[in-house]
Order: C-alpha cells, then structure tokens, then sequence
C-alpha cells in the first residue's frame, strides 16, 4: 500500500489521532441535540436518521484511527438505533438514556486521547460493559456477541485473524499523543509567506494613507486644477493608485488562498490503515494506490471530503472487490487494488475512487428500489445513482462494515454541503469508478454575474460549458419538458428565474430570442435561460443571508458596485428532476445581418458573452481561443471585423494586430481590442499596433461595443475595403 505522504513531522499515528478527535468534537454537539429532542418526539425520524448517520460515520473513523473501543461502542448504539428505525417505532426511555450516556463517552474519549491516555478506559469501558450486559436481542452487541466480526483467514497470510473482545483491547489503541489541540486551531505558515502578507500590509497602509489625501488636496486647490491640464493630473495620479490597489487586492487574496491551502494528503491520511485492516477483517486482500498527494485545495474543503473518502474505500472493499478465490477463478490476480486519484479543473477539485473488483450490481438495486416501493429508473446509470439514496443497501445482512445502507448516503450528503456532485461509472466484473467533485475554495470562485428576473446571480465558471443565444425553432418540448437540439443530444432547458421561485420573476421575450447558459457537472447537462450576462469575476462568498430559491442557493458574494449576488449550487440545480419549461414566449427574428465577426479571446467566459452580444445584434459570429487560432481564422475567411483580447498565449492580441496591419489583404481590416489593461501606457501600445479601438473590461458594455462597430465597420465600408 502506498502511505500518503503530508510531509508533517507528526507521526501519522498522531495526526490520526487529532482527526478523529475533531470528529467526536464536530459530532457531539449534534448528537446531543438530536438525543434531547429524541427525549420530546421519541419517534422523530429526522433525529433518529441524524443520530444513526453519527454513529455510523464515528464508527468508521475509530476504525481508521484504530480505537476499537469506541468503534465497539458506536456499532452497538448503531444496533439500538437500527431496530427502531427499522420499525419506525419511538425509541424508548431507556435508549435515549443509553445515547446520551454515548454523547458522553464520545466527548470522555476525546479527552482521554487528547491528554495522552487510552480511550478504553474510564467512560467508555463502562458503557460497553453496560451494553454487552443488557442487550439479549437483534443484530447488535451481546455478551455473547461483541461488536466485532468472526474469525477470519487473511488471504496472504493464511492464517486466522481473530478480532479480540473490545474491551480488552486496552492496547490496541493508538501511539498517546500528549495535549492534542484540534488541528483547526492552527495553521502553519512559512516564513515567505509571512514575508508576503507583511509587505502587503505595510503597502496597503501607504496607499489608504496617499488616498485618504486625494478630497483635501482637491479642496486646497479648487482655483488651480479647474483647469484640464491640472485636473489630467490629478486625474492620473488617482487612476495609478487605484491600478496599484487592484493589484495589491489580488496579491493579498492569492496569499490568502495559499494560506488556506493544503496537500490532498491530508484528506487520505486515514485510508491506508483502513485498507489493510478491513481487507485483513474481510479475509480479502487489497492495496492501496493514492495519486494526486500533492493537489492542493482548500484545508476546509480537504476536510468535508474526507468522510466521503473513508465510506467510499470501506464500500469498495466490502462490495466492490471480490474474495482472493474469486478473483483467481476469474483470472483476476489476487490482490484488489482501490486507486483513489486527486487532479484539479479550473476552480474545481475531482477525485475518483476506484476498484478492479464486480462493478455495480444494478439488478440488485432494481430489486431493492421495487422492494421499498420507490420509482426504479429506466436508464442503468441513474439506478447506479440510487445507491446514493437514503438508507438504500443490496446487503441482506447487517455487520460491523455494512448493511444498512447509510455510507453512500453519507457520501452524497457530504459531497454536496460541499458544493459538489457525485457520480459513478462501472464495468461489470472489472470495476467501479466513484467521482467525487468539489470547489477547490468555499471561500473564493471564479463566477459568471447573470440578471435573473431583476436580481444578481453568480454561476460558478467552472461548471459553464457556454454561453449564447437560441432561436425559437431550435426549442422542443418532450415528455412535457422544453429541450434544445442541435447540441448533440437533447438537452434540458429550464428558466432560471421560473425554477428560483419568488421574489425572481420569469421575464416575457424582449427580443427575438434567449440567452441561454449551457451547464455541466460531470455527466449531466442543463441548458438555463437568463436575463442578460454581465461579468466574470472572482467572488468572496459569504454565508447565504437570503431565502429565496430553496436549496439552490449555496452563498452569498458582495459586488464591487455594492450589490449582492447569490451564488448557485448547479450540481443541485442540474441534478434536480423538474418538468418546467423555458417559460417564455418568442416573437419572429428578422433576418440577420450579412457582417462577419471574428472574437479572439482565451477566457470562455469572455469568449461566450462577446459573441452573445454580437450575435443578439444580428451578427455573424466566429471565434478563435488565441490570437494564432485567429489568425488561422482570417486566412480561411472574410470578415468585417476583429475584436480581440490582448493578454493570450501563443499570440497575443497586440501581435495579431500587428500581422493584419502587415497583411497586404488585411491591412484595412478594423480591428477593436476589448482588455483588463487601462494604463495610458497599455492603450498607447494597443494603439501603435494598429488597433482602430481600445475598449477596457472594467468599463466595457454591450452598447459601447456595438456602437463602436457600428461606426467602423461603416467606416470600412465606405473606403471600399
């Protein structure tokens, strides 16, 4: 097995240790809420769901961090719980008594582990015996039958593994680790990186200082700058702090995000040791492959997602790969391997946890879903899906690993708290594939602004595959729902205003057609209507302060005119079945202007929301990702025109500008620069390029853009070009 490496100089028994006291302590408060108000509404199945889910989740991390007494513990308080919920019936006084009495075990270990001593002794020791002693019945914990799972041959060793009683297993604990903090209290910086913030700070001071000057120096000399030369200059002098302060925004909140940053080793520091001794448990043998130690997301982020990863390498143990005989009966080798792999796209973080064991059992899904009385899908991969769904399980029995089908739910759940989607894929008899994606921040995203229905809205761009407009003929509706062709296969197109609810309002068609937003998480699509797009930016998310729009609704981001603008879950968006249709109406287009446009840009976003705009106008629109891309382009065609970014790799705009310039057939071929780049310095170079105009992002507009071609493609026309 391969062993992540985090490069902390704590041994990993320790830093095992300190996460799984964060998980009793990010558990605790929860579970004694639950069991209070289990105490008023014994039959509460939200409680009993939340407490069962906690049981189970601390069951599995005492297990990696190798404190069976405990795990011993929650499996026997799962059982208790198991039976009520199986019946739907009240739990009864004595075993709300019995959960609390755990709460309290749970927070007694913590502290144990936390001061250096044995979780097996004190709380918990005397709550097992109490256990063990007065259950008779069910699946749980007798005297007769401790929580733990019968002897079994590990396949390499092949010899018996017998899991001793919990209680005197004392020993078995992890290496003491002396006064433990929870990790979260603490963060490791560099000395660079201090280095880093200091300066910033120090350069931010200077700068608030030299602008706080700015109204008292305009008020000293009103009779000396009402002048255009004295104003220019103070003008300028203002334009270059500003530019200043945006850079050191950006350079602050770089260093910030470093600082929330960790390796995704620290996610699967745990999975090694819960390979081997549930493969061992099992009688199976597996190995453990992590690629991607080194990706980095945020600490908080790396955190949510580890939960996830520990139910997703149990279940690919326990139901995914298959006994040593059975992999060799089907010339399989007899080591298993899972593979849980890390990469980053864009803003998003993907992992996949995969196994070379039997694959998806859909039949057996099909089976349980028909069993339960729920809708069975048509389609294999959305019955996969359904493994997801609360307390779903193809087990017919109940044991220490698995059974009642709550660690896929857990997955899900946890997943998508995080702002993530889920998937799976598989190969019968040779695999299963689980994606888990997630943003890399919560904190920080790179978002697209939208006008939905009066109101602002940030789509992560990470999820926008792109942006443009659709006409009317190009809309269906099937099986009472509007989709859009043309794209492949069919795909769903809803309002986004409509599906947002109150106070949002579906517009009526202003114009001749739909701005429409193609979406994607993972492997589904969605296709949403809009107002208008205005903007990408990266956001600062905030928790959510409004209640409109259900669920979709995931944070907040404050804009820099003032406004708030709500960030969506498009995982939950996209992933929701909902029948609505588009919910507007079109009037007939007229037919399109003749001009030819080509839009050289490296950001989709920008790319999209250009060509929205000029193909709204009427326009016919080409694009190209890079100025070599655009220039490819314009030897293969006629065009009327050119807008172009400046800042592109492999050619960027001013060097495009400068070869149509050079071009004997291109020479007279306007050419408009659309750039973030606003020093005098910057626009005189686009200028001497050859650029006809120089229109800067922070004060672009669709109306200015129009306009400007409107005047030279007019111009063009009338020197015969």
């Amino acid at each position: 097995m391969t062993e992540p490496g985090g490069g902390s100089r704590e041994p990993l028994a320790a830093r095992l240790t300190a996460a799984f006291i964060d998980e009793i302590g990010e558990n605790h408060r929860v579970l004694v809420a639950d069991a209070l108000a289990l105490e008023r509404e014994p039959a509460n199945a939200d409680r009993q769901r939340s407490v069962l889910r906690i049981m189970h989740t601390l069951k599995g991390a005492a297990r990696a961090a190798s404190v069976p007494s405990v795990e011993a513990v929650c499996h026997a308080m799962e059982s208790e719980l198991a039976q009520a919920r199986a019946t739907s019936g009240p739990l009864s006084p004595t075993q709300i008594s019995l959960l609390l009495a755990t709460a309290d075990a749970l927070a007694d270990a913590a502290e144990q582990l936390r001061s250096g001593r044995s979780a097996s002794e004190g709380s918990v020791a005397a709550l097992l015996h109490r256990m063990t002693g007065s259950r008779s019945r069910g699946p749980g914990v007798t005297a007769a039958n401790p929580p733990s799972l019968p002897p079994q041959t590990h396949p390499a060793a092949k010899v018996p593994v017998v899991p001793p009683p919990p209680v005197a297993e004392a020993e078995r604990d992890p290496e003491p680790a002396p006064h433990l903090a929870r990790r979260s209290d603490h963060v490791r910086i560099g000395a660079d990186q201090l280095e880093t913030l200091s300066s910033a700070a120090g350069e931010l001071l200077g700068l608030a200082a030299r602008m706080e000057r700015y109204p008292s120096v305009i008020a000293d000399n009103r009779a000396s700058i009402d002048t255009a030369a004295g104003l220019a200059t103070v003008t300028r002098r203002l334009d270059a702090d500003v530019n200043s302060l945006r850079t050191l925004s950006t350079r602050l909140v770089r260093s910030v995000r470093e600082l929330r940053q960790s390796p995704f080793s620290v996610a699967v520091e745990m999975l090694p040791r819960t390979v081997r001794d549930l493969a061992v448990t099992l009688g199976k043998s597996a190995r453990l492959v992590v690629e991607g130690e080194g990706v980095e997301a945020e600490r908080a982020v790396l955190e949510m997602i580890r939960d996830p990863l520990l139910h997703l390498a149990r279940n690919a143990i326990d139901h995914g790969l298959e006994s040593p005989d059975e992999r060799v009966a089907r010339g399989k080798d007899q080591e298993g391997v899972v593979r849980v792999s890390a990469s980053v796209r864009g803003d998003r973080l993907r992992v996949t946890v995969s196994d070379d064991g039997r694959g998806v059992d859909v039949a057996a899904i099909r089976r349980r879903l028909a069993e339960r009385g729920s809708d069975v899908p048509e389609s294999d991969h959305d019955v996969a899906l359904s493994m997801f769904e609360e307390g779903l399980s193809t087990r017919d029995d109940v044991n220490a690993i698995s059974g009642r089908g709550m660690g896929m739910e857990i997955v899900r759940d946890a997943v998508e708290k995080a702002g993530g989607s889920v998937d799976v894929d598989w190969e019968t008899g040779k695999g299963t594939t689980i994606t888990i994606e997630v943003p890399v921040s919560i904190a920080i995203t790179r978002a697209v602004i939208v006008d939905v229905g009066g109101f602002y809205a940030a789509i992560p761009s990470a999820f926008v595959d792109r942006i443009g407009r659709v006409a009317p003929e190009r809309v269906r509706t099937v099986n009472g729902r509007a989709v859009l062709e043309g794209e492949g296969s069919p795909v769903r197109l809803v309002s986004l205003a409509a599906r947002l609810g109150e106070p949002f309002q579906a517009d009526a068609a202003e114009s001749t057609s739909l701005v429409v937003m193609w979406l994607s998480a993972l492997s589904r699509r969605l296709a949403v209507v809009v107002r208008d797009v205005l903007d990408e930016r990266e956001l600062v998310l905030r928790p959510v302060p409004f209640e409109g729009g259900g669920t979709l609704v995931s944070a907040a981001a404050l804009l820099p005119e003032g406004d708030v603008a709500i960030v969506l879950d498009v995982p939950g968006l996209i992933g929701e079945r909902v029948g609505s249709g588009a919910g507007v109406e079109f009037r007939q287009a007229p037919k399109a202007l003749a001009h030819r446009i080509l839009v050289v840009d490296d950001s989709i976003t920008t790319r999209s929301l250009e060509a929205s705009v000029l193909g709204a106008a009427g326009y016919d629109v080409t694009t190209a990702v890079d100025g070599l891309e655009g220039w490819r382009a314009l030897q293969g065609g006629n065009f009327d025109l050119v807008v172009s970014d400046v800042q592109m790799p492999r050619m960027d705009g001013l060097e495009l500008c400068r070869k149509i310039r050079s071009s004997q057939k291109l020479k007279s071929l306007p050419v408009i620069l659309v750039t973030s780049l606003d020093q005098p310095e910057e626009k005189m170079q686009g200028m001497e390029a050859g650029a006809d105009s120089y229109i800067t992002k922070s004060s672009f507009d669709q109306d200015t853009l129009l306009g400007t071609i409107r005047q030279l493609i007019g111009i063009s026309r009338r020197s015969g070009s």
